[in-house]
């Protein structure tokens, strides 16, 4: 009956952590894979927990044997940054470890028991508190998830973050097994554990704040891009207007010029053929292509970007079949924000001095396809395509924002090089699918 009891209960706890790394996270694949990889885990986790727990001494290396295999559960299956999974994976075992040990002290508080006979002994005092501390484990768990937020904090900021919860893992157990050989620090080891269990808490704020300045630094980052594409947006379509007023304000004697170059004789002919073409020529220099593809969204974006690339010289030529109206506006300019910026970048230091960019319809898919020239191999020597510029502050997102834009719309994205040209390679689903 003990074994059964301890093998539910071990079975119980792996399927808890790994149902609340998935709420957490989501999975990153179809109905059948995701369902087959939860249960493998699940077996794995229930035999290593079961195990190891059979042995005090294991406690530790159970403890840390887990927090690897909901490492590995995360990585492989489910969706999201690296570096979180990492500490919401170590954290999760935190609170396992804290829970089951802070619930067996305190009943053994309250009934005056032994924490030995509490852990080694099958009694109602021993199954109370493992009931207790799964039930306050699931109920901490739900309130995490309803303030669950997405994070891309830097490295350094998540090295204390992981830490932290690791060393609280190897401190709580170490007390434990210290309390079994020495009954009569039970109950000041009980207080160690109640000020473990508030520093976890702490943490777990302290992630939590983190990454929510993360997400405002970044969303602010993103209301200036959105600003100054308006803004130049507005300033184009004002140099446009100028342009046309000023043409209409001198058509008028330019036309009675041309009438009477053509009434003299035919010596002028040329004379108001030349005065013509050099019309032509002033409103050629003058003027730029605009770009119009019934979102104004793109619309504002690119011809942002493409006053950008006329500054450096560079051609930017624009095929728009799909306005792209199921993405939100936000993404529209990050995506092409990120992609045209690095475009511009690289085309300004080469002689052809080009840019082509192609959106259509493929299936139920949109093709999003970005073409530029290049003075050297790029993914040779920067196969990550990490920043290269001096200061990283507030650098280094491109990318991965452009990633994270394209994981939402489900799509594929892909970098290659073609005859001196980079190539931004994408496909995003136009219908959203079905959970």
């Amino acid at each position: 009956m003990n074994f059964l009891f301890e093998t539910a209960v071990n079975t119980l706890e792996a399927f808890l952590i790994l149902e609340f790394l998935t709420q957490y996270f989501g999975f990153r694949f179809q109905a059948s894979l995701r369902y087959i990889g939860f249960c493998v885990f699940w077996m794995v986790s229930t035999v290593s927990i079961t195990v190891f727990s059979w042995n005090e001494s294991f406690e530790i290396l159970s403890s840390l044997m887990q927090v690897f295999i909901n490492i590995a559960f995360c990585i492989l299956l489910l969706k999201g940054n690296p570096g979180t999974k990492i500490f919401i994976s170590a954290f999760t075992m935190v609170g396992i470890v804290l829970l089951s040990s802070f619930t067996a002290f305190f009943i053994g508080h309250i009934t005056q028991d032994g924490i030995g006979e509490i852990y080694t002994q099958f009694t109602l005092v021993r199954i109370t508190a493992i009931v207790m501390s799964k039930v306050l484990f699931f109920q901490i768990t739900r309130i995490i998830l309803k303030i669950r937020t997405d994070t891309n904090l830097l490295k350094l900021e998540f090295i204390p973050l992981i830490v932290i919860p690791i060393l609280s893992i190897c401190t709580v157990s170490i007390l434990t097994n210290v309390a079994l050989g020495y009954p009569g620090a039970q109950q000041r080891i009980f207080y160690a554990i109640c000020l473990i269990l508030t520093l976890s808490l702490l943490t777990y704020y302290l992630f939590f704040r983190l990454s929510r300045n993360s997400q405002l630094k970044q969303d602010y980052e993103l209301l200036n891009l959105q600003y100054d594409c308006a803004k130049q947006n507005a300033e184009d379509i004002r140099r446009m207007y100028e342009n046309i007023r000023a043409l209409r304000h001198d058509m008028k004697n330019h036309l009675l010029c041309i009438a009477n170059l053509l009434q003299a004789d035919a010596a002028n002919h040329q004379q108001a053929q030349n005065y013509i073409q050099n019309l032509l020529n002033q409103q050629e220099s003058s003027q730029k292509n605009i770009i119009f593809s019934e979102n104004n969204a793109l619309d504002a974006i690119l011809n942002t970007k493409q006053t950008s690339a006329h500054q450096y010289g560079i051609r930017f030529d624009a095929i728009i079949v799909d306005s792209l109206q199921f993405m939100c506006a936000d993404d529209i300019c990050v995506l092409f924000g990120n992609l045209l910026d690095n475009a511009i970048s690289a085309a300004a230091q080469t002689e052809t001095k080009q840019i082509s960019l192609h959106i259509q319809p493929q299936d139920t898919y949109v093709s999003i396809v970005l073409t530029n020239s290049i003075p050297k191999e790029v993914l040779a020597e920067n196969p990550a395509l990490k920043t290269t510029k001096a200061q990283t502050d507030g650098h280094g997102y491109g990318i991965k924002n452009i990633r994270k834009v394209v994981q939402k719309y489900h799509g594929l994205i892909r970098f290659y090089e073609e005859n001196g040209t980079f190539v931004s390679d994408i496909l995003l689903l136009t219908t959203p699918i079905l959970e």
